[in-house]
């Protein structure tokens, strides 16, 4: 299995890669349709920043926009760039080794994207309507999220995180094949 630091690695890519261009290709277009820096805008009666327009862009690009790359990128060849990158993939636990099949990509990325921050922007939009209060609700939901991908140092043996669990995946170092190969290339048994 691979090891969390580089699974957090590749997610950190990942995430990393998908926030740049969404931001840069989302929030602007946000900014300029609902006028924050113009005279009369109505920021300051709706909510101000917290409005429903950039609630909704920010879910687009944290929870949407992410599904799409991971989901896609899975489907295709059990790994995104970012585990590219640092040489690990996505494969089935059952039978294990198995490249992950279309429905186990969408289930995996929907999860992990869209589960996840679902519970961020349900506190998100309570705060925006009634209690600015309940934004300290995400730090819940952000720690509740965090255990679901540290679980994968304490699960035995497999070390899924839960996301796995549901998709019924597993995430392996691609390199440990290569590396026993190369070991036993000059053997003549």
């Amino acid at each position: 299995m691979a090891p969390i630091y580089r699974r957090a690695g590749a997610r950190i890519l990942d995430n990393a890669l998908v926030a740049v261009f969404g931001f840069a290709l989302v929030l602007p277009i946000t900014v300029g349709a609902i006028g924050l820096d113009s005279p009369g805008s109505k920021a300051g009666d709706e909510g101000g920043i917290w409005n429903w327009p950039i609630i909704f862009t920010l879910f687009c690009v944290l929870s949407l926009l992410p599904f799409i790359y991971e989901a896609v990128q899975l489907s295709m060849w059990g790994r995104t760039l970012g585990k590219r990158i640092l040489h690990i993939g996505v494969v089935q636990a059952r039978p294990a080794g198995d490249p992950v099949t279309t429905t186990q990509a969408i289930w995996r990325a929907g999860i992990t994207h869209i589960g996840y921050q679902l519970g961020v922007f349900f506190f998100l939009a309570i705060a925006a309507l009634a209690w600015s209060y309940a934004a300290y609700g995400m730090l819940l939901v952000w720690a509740g999220t965090l255990m679901a991908y540290l679980w994968a140092i304490w699960d035995q043996p497999l070390h899924q995180a839960l996301h796995d669990r549901f998709a019924g995946t597993l995430v392996i170092d691609e390199r440990v094949e290569y590396e026993e190969d190369s070991e036993y290339s000059g053997y003549e048994g």
